[in-house]
């Protein structure tokens, strides 16, 4: 099902299954901003990362002496997510622990999201409360695609990430989706990033402790601002583009892929969260869409 947030300009569209945000139209030019999720290329829009990022060492983990699987990116964006809330301008949807979850993560958990539209503005909350009376550890991230016309092949380089401030950033190389160790030097004290596809040949660019609070998709021939994105106290950025496919992901995290010779413990994985019980985290994300 989807859930319709709009105001005078603008229309967003949220799937229930992974609280997905699918759409973002401008509503006097039709103009879309979300990747449309061609089955044949990558079938996602944005979905939510939980409560993983990225991929763990041999597709599992180790909690107190037993050992789960799971796959790349967790499961929340293949749940379906019930209604919790829903005004015009304002929608909840939330996921809560079950047999299922519990074969593959085994903490009693509610994941509430929340989306709010603003003027030109999405903002995306994310709730996380322990139900359990132990510490929860988890990581949550988001992996938005934004359409990008003309992106194909040597295309991708008319689009350029501006940050907010000159950056001085290493890649931190992956191969089959695990941390080689390895880092590249892609920005020395600048402030835009020209993309180009040789970037993507081996998966995504993933960058650690950003200064900046936002970053933008800008083409760079015509200095056309497409969007904005917060990514303050999210101390991990990803930057993803399929080869041959019509957009850019821009992606905040608070977790990491593994290393490949991570020996699995889940409490001694980079970029863990652990919460109190009976506690709740938040933390949200902004897209100002142009």
């Amino acid at each position: 099902m989807n859930y319709i947030l709009e105001n005078e300009q603008w229309v967003a569209q949220i799937k229930s299954e992974g609280a997905e945000l699918c759409s973002f139209t401008n509503k006097e030019t039709g103009k879309e901003y979300i990747w449309q999720a061609d089955p044949s290329v990558w079938a996602r829009h944005a979905p939510v990362l939980f409560p993983i990022v990225g991929r763990l060492n041999q597709d599992s983990y180790h909690y107190e002496g037993k050992t789960y699987s799971m796959s790349q990116h967790g499961f929340a964006r293949d749940r379906e997510f019930s209604l919790v809330e829903q005004e015009k301008q304002r929608l909840i949807l939330g996921l809560t622990a079950d047999k299922e979850s519990m074969e593959q993560y085994p903490f009693n958990f509610i994941l509430d999201i929340i989306y709010q539209l603003h003027e030109n503005k999405l903002i995306v909350t994310y709730k996380v409360s322990n139900k359990d009376q132990q510490a929860m550890l988890f990581s949550i991230g988001a992996h938005p695609a934004f359409f990008a016309p003309n992106i194909v092949d040597q295309q991708i380089q008319e689009y350029h990430l501006v940050f907010e401030r000159p950056e001085t950033l290493d890649r931190h190389l992956i191969e089959n989706g695990l941390r080689t160790g390895e880092t590249k030097r892609l920005l020395e004290n600048e402030q835009q990033l020209p993309l180009h596809p040789k970037y993507f040949e081996d998966d995504a660019i993933i960058f650690k402790d950003v200064q900046s609070k936002w970053v933008s998709l800008v083409v760079h021939s015509t200095g056309e601002k497409l969007i904005e994105m917060s990514i303050e106290h999210f101390p991990y950025l990803g930057i993803w583009q399929k080869r041959g496919a019509n957009f850019i992901c821009i992606e905040p995290w608070l977790g990491i892929a593994d290393s490949k010779d991570f020996g699995g413990n889940f409490s001694e994985k980079e970029g863990i969260q652990s919460l109190e019980a009976e506690q709740t985290f938040e933390c949200s994300y902004e897209i100002k869409f142009h």
